[in-house]
């Protein structure tokens, strides 16, 4: 078999492998929020999508691409990812065409081994956003821009590629033009160091400059809304020392974004060291090695200089897995290539010595990418937020007199995408800065009208910082405990009267300084699901230096555990430390009951126990009784009605 054919054979099974590493367990994971945005967008009408993209931070290219896909393919996760999953495909051939037209057609099959197993690049394979997009348009208007030398005149077809592949990175991604400075300094370089050296040289510096300007006239339309959309880009704000930075960035290009540092340490050694090899040119190999160079560290230079780095701001790098894949190939074949002359020195070393040399290397590095991918694929620490589970739970538990409060109001999109009907949702709040008042009278509004809230807390920083949302809920609800799904915590309120004096007065104290002065218990009988309402009357009496929670116990007829709450005071805004000498505290906590419930009597038991140590505080009564918790009441459950048909499918906005 000619050595063309196996080159040919391997670059198939390698795009074998970056197709079965992409779309295995593709939608094993919720949508995350902004997958959900792109879900959503891809729905609307082409008209509706340009609309929404003038207020976005991103251009209309990938959700205008995307809403035709998902024409042909449909709605589901799979079908919506696998956009992404294509592009990082195709991105691994881009990857071996530079190898094989800058260095050799080893090199390129190297790189396109390493651009397959890539974490990053699997990561946001699998995701419904532009990146994946963003890498593949980096690469393929990279290789197009190779074919414009010689004169663009000769090559009609790479110039036409290359426009559209341009245009198409300004309309996917901002970070786009980091690209194209990129081109142009290559071109600048090319052309004062060679260029003198062609006849037409100023005809081939007009042509590039004349393919530059109908990148631009392409983009033009979108042009203005652009440059408000980048001039408003928030910066990064600092907080990090380069150093930090560019390790964060290596591991990133690495090891992906699932395997943290210290896991992947001598990974990483490896991977530098081939780095630094691969940027040491070979003879006549010195152009396409800078120009990778300049490719891989003026898009990094430039997030640095715009103030763009934050973590978040990772995914910017798929633009430059390219030239980092071909220059750690270049560094594991020269390494290989010295091995080899070293062998000879020793020994009478054949040329399967290098090819063993460059397998084991390529094995080594293999064996960095896998614990990441299978963080990625299984790893729940590094899982995308659930909202395919918030929405089936809250489904589960859904019961007439529900709603869903959304804080902040962009999980609209990926919440609805699953909760299609039911329980009516309300984004809030409306505005940035949000309005104090404005946000109390809606919520007031809201109250009124449910008898339970299920609250998703997402993003509160920069939508709620004040936390308006979860304040106002902590006095005029019943906070009935929480749950984590990812970075997104769901909280349950029970709504209903709001007593201000207790309806049981009562004095006990608790420990030394803290006093109840009584309770109200909110009238039954209650059915299981039902959140029963508990307000509690504190004082300090003294300076609290602790923090304490509360619990709330539900026990059947034997003692048993039939439900409980546990919270800090004020639904964990207000802990014991912050209370001031003499301070009255009204204390709403609500106990969820479980669906499953049996009717009964149970009884209601509280008491305090230290965050840390959960040791509890002792209770004084007036009658000098003394014990670890205290009895307020009694709490009657009836059996579960029928459950009414729920919903007509409303979803407020």
């Amino acid at each position: 078999m000619s050595r063309k054919a196996v080159r040919t054979l391997i670059l198939i099974s390698i795009l074998l492998l970056a197709t079965g590493v992409r779309f295995y367990r593709l939608e094993a994971q919720s949508f995350w929020n902004d997958e959900g945005n792109s879900a959503r967008a891809a729905e609307r009408p082409i008209p509706l999508i340009l609309e929404a993209a003038e207020g976005d931070i991103h251009p209309p290219g990938y959700y205008l691409l995307l809403h035709l896909w998902r024409g042909l393919t449909g709605e589901s996760e799979f079908s919506l990812r696998a956009l992404s999953a294509l592009c990082g495909i195709l991105t691994v051939a881009f990857t071996y065409g530079l190898g094989r037209r800058l260095l050799s057609p080893s090199v390129g099959l190297g790189a396109a081994f390493l651009a397959a197993l890539s974490p990053l690049s699997v990561y946001y394979s699998q995701e419904a956003r532009m990146y994946a997009l963003l890498g593949l348009l980096s690469a393929a208007s990279t290789y197009f821009a190779l074919y414009l030398l010689p004169p663009v005149s000769r090559f009609l077809l790479p110039a036409s590629c290359f426009l559209l592949a341009a245009a198409a990175g300004l309309y996917t991604h901002y970070a786009f033009p980091f690209v194209l400075a990129v081109h142009n300094l290559l071109f600048l370089a090319w052309w004062g160091v060679q260029g003198h050296r062609q006849p037409d040289r100023w005809r081939l510096f007009g042509g590039w400059a004349g393919l530059q300007g109908a990148v631009l006239l392409l983009f033009a339309p979108w042009l203005p809304i652009a440059l408000r959309s980048v001039t408003g880009w928030p910066s990064a704000g600092g907080g990090y020392t380069v150093g930090s930075a560019l390790l964060h960035l290596f591991r990133a290009l690495t090891v992906g974004l699932t395997l943290e540092a210290a896991e992947a340490r001598w990974g990483l050694i490896v991977a530098g060291l081939l780095l630094l090899i691969g940027l040491w040119p070979e003879r006549g190999k010195a152009g396409p090695v800078g120009a990778l160079a300049a490719w891989l560290f003026l898009p990094v230079a430039l997030i640095f200089a715009f103030d763009l780095y934050k973590p978040a701001y990772l995914k910017f790098l798929l633009a430059v897995l390219p030239p980092f894949h071909l220059l750690l190939a270049h560094g594991v074949q020269r390494l290989s290539r010295l091995t080899l002359d070293v062998s000879r020195l020793t020994f009478d070393a054949s040329r399967s010595t290098f090819d063993v040399s460059r397998l084991t290397l390529y094995v080594l590095l293999l064996t960095i990418s896998l614990p990441s991918l299978h963080n990625l694929y299984f790893n729940p620490a590094y899982a995308r937020d659930d909202y395919r589970q918030i929405a089936a739970d809250i489904e589960r538990m859904a019961r007439p007199g529900d709603g869903i409060v959304l804080d902040a109001p962009n999980q609209w999109e990926v919440f609805t995408y699953y909760h299609r009907e039911g329980a009516p949702v309300y984004p809030i709040p409306r505005s940035r800065p949000p309005r104090a008042d404005d946000v109390a009278a809606e919520l007031a509004r809201i109250g009124a009208a449910h008898t339970r809230l299920f609250v998703l807390y997402w993003g509160e920083a920069e939508a709620d910082p004040q936390r308006l949302v979860e304040g106002w809920l902590a006095t005029h609800a019943y906070p009935a405990g929480d749950r984590w799904y990812g970075t997104v915590r769901v909280a349950i309120y029970g709504l209903g009267s709001l007593p201000e004096e207790p309806a049981t007065p009562l004095e006990a104290r608790f420990g030394e300084t803290i006093r109840l002065h009584g309770y109200a218990l909110g009238e039954g009988p209650f059915a299981p699901g039902e959140v029963v309402p508990v307000t509690l009357f504190w004082e300090a009496e003294g300076a609290i230096t602790e923090r304490y929670k509360l619990f709330l116990h539900l026990l059947d007829g034997s003692g048993g555990l039939a439900a409980q709450t546990d919270a800090e005071p004020l639904g964990n805004l207000l802990p014991t430390d912050r209370w001031e000498m003499g301070q009255t505290v009204t204390d709403r906590i609500g106990v969820l009951l479980p669906p499953d419930l049996p009717p009964g009597e149970y009884a209601l038991v509280m008491g305090l126990y230290h965050l840390v140590t959960g040791e509890r505080l002792p209770v004084t009564t007036t009658g000098g009784e003394t014990a670890d918790h205290l009895q307020i009441g009694w709490v009657t459950v009836q059996a579960q009605a029928v459950r009414p048909a729920l919903y007509a499918g409303h979803q407020a906005r």
